[in-house]
């Protein structure tokens, strides 16, 4: 017999990683979200460098050329994915990996939380200084503004 108490079910939470990130410094939010009461939704997003854009939008670099450059990123992206899962399992994580396309991370991280109804956002915080936060942005910066479900926000440690 199945125990259906919803004390025993595992709470979804969306780790979004950066790429940038060793994976050596991976941290789900520390004790906050132990295996035991999480399973992690491992999301990476392949952005199209900003540089790429701008040469395509100066009709520099043509469609295809673009594509190919995204569609490598994707691929190591899905590379990277899979070292990190293998971590998290290590870890003694129930984990699903996903590598996502868009425009803007924050954007991107808020849609597939909403989707796949999460219970828990969980981000690392980039190493960025003060006047790039403010000229680029923060992804951080945008969840905390535009997302409704509960957010961790992880220190650069």
């Amino acid at each position: 017999m199945t125990s259906t108490d919803p004390q025993d079910q595992k709470l979804k939470a969306l780790f979004a990683v950066d790429p940038l990130r060793p994976i050596e410094q991976l941290d789900p939010a520390g004790k906050l979200v132990s295996p035991d009461r999480f399973s992690l939704l491992v999301l990476l997003v392949c952005e199209v460098p900003e540089e790429s854009l701008i040469l395509f939008r100066k009709q520099l670099v043509p469609p295809k050329q673009l594509g190919r450059q995204v569609a490598a990123r994707e691929v190591e992206l899905k590379r990277h994915l899979a070292e990190i899962t293998q971590k998290l399992e290590s870890m003694g994580y129930e984990v699903e990996g996903r590598v996502e396309r868009g425009k803007q991370t924050g954007v991107v991280i808020t849609e597939v939380a909403d989707q796949d109804d999460v219970d828990l956002i969980i981000l690392q915080r980039r190493r960025q200084k003060p006047w790039q936060r403010v000229l680029v942005g923060s992804v951080a910066d945008y969840l905390t503004r535009h997302t409704t479900r509960p957010l961790v926000i992880m220190p650069y440690a």
